[in-house]
């Protein structure tokens, strides 16, 4: 029974506590299966170059329309129960195929098949959205809004130990010589572990009291989502607040993609950092969500919760000038991602709590995939376009600070503006 109060599940039901365990084990996997693959996806960014960022950014919108748009429009016709297990088999057939095709390069050759390091990174950057969305497209169906708030925090809990036992993985295999092939095929069975995990609840979700499975919503869709943004106000903030936070966030990337590059020779050592960063950053995210996101969300406003990140960026961006080394950028992704999904992210959330259900659906999958890889891209042409220029690392992040500091305005009108403070997990 303490148990049960440390997790705050001493007034669940059993097929409450059941359906929780499962689905926060289904996210576990998911997550997991793609933060295996994320290092390689880095180690690949690095082998392209800086310079070549503009062009792997386009190919992530593009990956993004190909995939993520049909994605959607299958799920918003198809009950869960049919569509999850179909998208987790695809998914896993795609990373067997990563795997089949990894030996053509050799150890982290890159040069061989560099068609095929350009469709893995922008078909990748896709599925690394499509594969999360798939737990809370499975738990939304079937959790209650009072469910939801007392039991998605666990569920997020979940995911957040799967990102940190992937990265770790990742970084186990690359650093114990495995062939490459080997991590898209642990990412792989981790999605089969997901798609037992989604089996096993599916009884105990069935036997939740205020769940919906009966009524259909559209859960998404670019044009919808974007004529809300077009028509209204506060959704137009919230889409150029995500625009900058992929924009600036790029900046950091093109640094440590330039760093990395420049001081760490071999592929497998790349492959290694990345993955450190991601285990670090993830386990500094746990140890946040556990002792200070719900205090933070409680006691702090929703500004100074949604400026959190900008500053912090800023701060970076600083540091970064002063120190431009592998190791200085280490240690700001570490604390980029901390600050970003333990105290920016939540905050982010509770933006869509004011609209409705139908809306909050459109307008949040066109701010999560459109809004922010448009603002990936345009920071990487601006990244790349700057040190074509030939300005130096200081002119750089001065540059960067200015679109960190409309962040912050854009920041201030939506927290000023915010009705509540409680967070909205999805």
């Amino acid at each position: 029974m303490q148990l049960w109060r440390i997790f705050g599940l001493q007034a669940a039901t059993s097929a409450e506590r059941r359906a929780t365990f499962w689905v926060a084990v289904m996210y576990f996997a998911c997550l997991a299966s793609t933060f295996a693959v994320r290092p390689l996806r880095g180690q690949f960014g690095v082998d392209y170059g800086v310079y070549g960022l503009d062009w792997l950014y386009t190919l992530t919108v593009i990956g993004t329309i190909v995939l993520v748009v049909p994605f959607w429009w299958l799920a918003n016709r198809m009950p869960s129960r049919r569509f999850v297990p179909v998208a987790l088999h695809v998914f896993t057939v795609g990373f067997v195929a990563l795997a089949a095709w990894l030996p053509a390069i050799g150890d982290y050759e890159w040069q061989n098949a560099p068609v095929f390091g350009q469709v893995f990174w922008g078909g990748f950057n896709a599925v690394n959205v499509a594969v999360p969305a798939l737990v809370w497209i499975h738990a939304v169906e079937h959790f209650g809004k009072l469910q939801a708030k007392r039991l998605f925090g666990l569920i997020a809990l979940g995911g957040t130990l799967g990102t940190i036992a992937g990265s770790w993985l990742s970084g186990e295999l690359s650093g114990g010589g495995a062939p490459l092939w080997a991590v898209p095929v642990v990412a792989a069975a981790l999605l089969q572990v997901a798609h037992v995990a989604f089996r096993l609840s599916q009884r105990s979700c069935l036997q939740l009291e205020g769940g919906d499975t009966t009524t259909s919503f559209d859960r998404g869709g670019l044009l919808g989502g974007l004529k809300i943004v077009l028509r209204d106000r506060r959704a137009l903030q919230i889409a150029i607040y995500m625009m900058l936070v992929g924009f600036v966030a790029t900046a950091f990337y093109a640094a440590q993609t330039e760093l990395v590059g420049e001081q760490i020779a071999a592929g497998r050592q790349q492959h290694e950092w990345f993955a450190d960063v991601g285990f670090y950053g993830n386990v500094l995210v746990l140890l946040l969500q556990l002792f200070w996101t719900g205090r933070m969300m409680s006691n702090w406003s929703a500004f100074a919760m949604l400026a959190s990140l900008p500053i912090v960026s800023i701060v970076g961006l600083g540091l970064w000038s002063l120190f431009p080394t592998a190791v200085a950028i280490f240690g700001l992704q570490v604390v980029r991602r901390g600050t970003q999904y333990a105290f920016e992210k939540p905050a982010r959330e509770v933006l869509f709590t004011p609209l409705e259900i139908g809306a909050k659906h459109k307008v949040k999958f066109f701010v999560d995939t459109c809004a922010l890889r448009i603002g990936d891209l345009l920071g990487a042409v601006v990244q790349v376009q700057l040190r074509e220029a030939g300005i130096g690392v200081a002119g750089i992040a001065t540059i960067t600070v200015a679109f960190a500091l409309v962040w912050i305005a854009i920041a201030w009108s939506l927290g000023r503006a915010q009705p509540s403070s409680s967070p909205a997990i999805s």
